[in-house]
């Protein structure tokens, strides 16, 4: 595994992740997308084996006893992880690679794997990340609560990424995207 050329990118629940990656992705077809698996059950229009490898949580568990992750978390009573063989797999090439995992598991992440780095996505204030997790309209009045600590908590803890991309508007996040995976890919 060619670790300078894998990417951790995170950020707090609604900030836009999947946005902008889908956005960058258009304008950057040299990139290997590794697709992590979770247990929980897919959202309206998210496709098995596109956005994710869903899978039971039993097979999630055996997966685990047999090593198969280079990192895995419970997050929100769900199951997510990514395989070594899906990172071996984007890796292969020398192309970049982008790993969408949860702060608590990129930082177990930054530590087991010396010189890993990271692009934390950021929106302009809580206020609007509440905003947008009220408009995407999957969390309940508990469940937004939650999220929100969380994301406080994620937010507390960005000092430790290479670098950080305010998500105020979607052009110009997925260019700063693009402009940082050009620089921390090509640095030796």
């Amino acid at each position: 595994m060619n670790i300078k050329k894998v990417l951790i990118f995170s950020g707090p629940s609604g900030v836009g992740k999947d946005t902008v990656l889908l956005e960058w992705y258009k304008i950057n077809p040299n990139v290997n997308r590794v697709i992590t698996h979770t247990t929980r059950c897919p959202r309206e229009g998210e496709v098995n084996g596109v956005d994710y490898h869903f899978v039971e949580k039993n097979v999630f568990l055996e997966m685990i006893d047999n090593d198969e992750f280079f990192e895995f978390k419970e997050v929100y009573g769900n199951y997510y992880g990514t395989t070594l063989k899906a990172i071996d797999k984007a890796t292969v090439h020398g192309c970049a690679t982008i790993l969408k995992i949860d702060v608590q598991g990129a930082l177990e992440c930054f530590s087991r794997y010396p010189g890993l780095r990271g692009i934390f996505l950021t929106p302009p204030t809580l206020e609007e990340l509440e905003n947008r997790l009220r408009l995407r309209g999957s969390e309940d009045d508990t469940s937004m609560v939650r999220r929100l600590a969380k994301a406080s908590w994620e937010m507390d803890h960005k000092h430790f990424y290479t670098r950080i991309i305010v998500n105020d508007n979607l052009l110009d996040a997925v260019q700063e995207l693009d402009a940082t995976v050009k620089l921390l890919t090509e640095e030796e």
